[in-house]
């Protein structure tokens, strides 16, 4: 159960960072502060999500190697929502 809520928040993240970023700039024009917004978002996401983690699991290899993965995540996130916004056209 504990990974399943350790990857749900990976998905939960990206599907909402997503999900704004073709909100946000289908209401604006300003991508800079949709892409700002989206990025201290998804690092409340993924910072609470790491301290979850180091909290409730015991191993210290385990804790490490979770936060690492929420880390990447953060970046491959901030990323596919940088491409969102500067890529993809919405009328």
């Amino acid at each position: 159960m504990k990974l399943f809520v350790f990857f749900g928040l990976i998905g939960l993240s990206l599907f909402v960072v997503i999900l704004f970023s073709l909100k946000g700039k289908k209401n604006s024009r300003k991508k800079g502060t949709i892409f700002v917004k989206m990025v201290i978002l998804n690092l409340l996401v993924f910072g609470l999500g790491s301290f979850w983690w180091f909290v409730s699991e015991t191993n210290g290899i385990s804790q490490v190697v979770g936060v690492f993965i929420y880390l990447g995540s953060f970046l491959v996130v901030t990323i596919i929502n940088l491409s969102i916004l500067y890529l993809v056209k919405i009328k």
